[in-house]
């Protein structure tokens, strides 16, 4: 049974996870022909996976560890897991799609994710035998912020952003939008001098 002192953080993480997964539905509306049909994209099915993954995996433990006489432990254990076969599986689908031609970020991005299910796998067996451990529980609530600072990073990835990190791409956006409605580059046509008035006859 996890401390009262720990109920109002996993309770907000409950209310999150469950939010943004919410969200990600409907980042994945947005394009649904990628991840189904003949156009399907093996990275866009990654990245949906890799973020719905790591969000179910942060609303379970949230929601068990509110729950009275439950074993966090076992719980952490069998969710990391579920989760480091999910991500294997997850890289053997992105391997059959594009063979040598893999692109850097999803191997960055799944070696990420299988480093938070190791990670928490580790932190699963010693909770399992010290079920009372702060450090532990509190060592899990920082493994919950991890999974969701790459759940928000894949999902933004997902609707399609140009950039894969959050803060490069709305700089972008802000710089395209200064430069939409500048106050000119230089480049911009000279405006054209109204004609002459025709002379009147002599």
């Amino acid at each position: 049974m996890t401390p009262v002192s720990f109920h109002d953080f996993f309770g907000g993480c409950a209310t999150v996870a469950g939010a943004l997964i919410g969200l990600l539905f409907v980042a994945i509306s947005v394009s649904p022909e990628k991840l189904t049909g003949r156009s399907a994209e093996a990275d866009h099915q990654v990245k949906a996976g890799a973020a719905f993954s790591a969000l179910v995996n942060t609303l379970v433990i949230a929601l068990v560890a509110l729950l009275p006489g439950a074993s966090l432990g076992t719980t952490v254990l069998i969710l990391s897991a579920a989760g480091l076969s999910s991500t294997a599986g997850l890289a053997i689908v992105l391997w059959r799609e594009h063979r040598k031609r893999v692109n850097p970020g999803a191997i960055i991005m799944l070696a990420v994710l299988l480093g938070l299910y190791g990670v928490q796998l580790a932190n699963g067996i010693a909770l399992s035998s010290s079920p009372r451990n702060l450090g532990l529980i509190s060592n899990q609530g920082g493994l919950v912020i991890g999974f969701f600072a790459f759940a928000i990073a894949r999902a933004w990835a997902l609707v399609g952003a140009r950039d894969s990190h959050l803060l490069s791409g709305v700089a972008a956006m802000i710089r395209q939008t200064g430069t939409g409605t500048g106050t000119g580059t230089g480049t911009e046509p000279k405006p054209v001098p109204p004609a002459a008035p025709p002379r009147k006859p002599e």
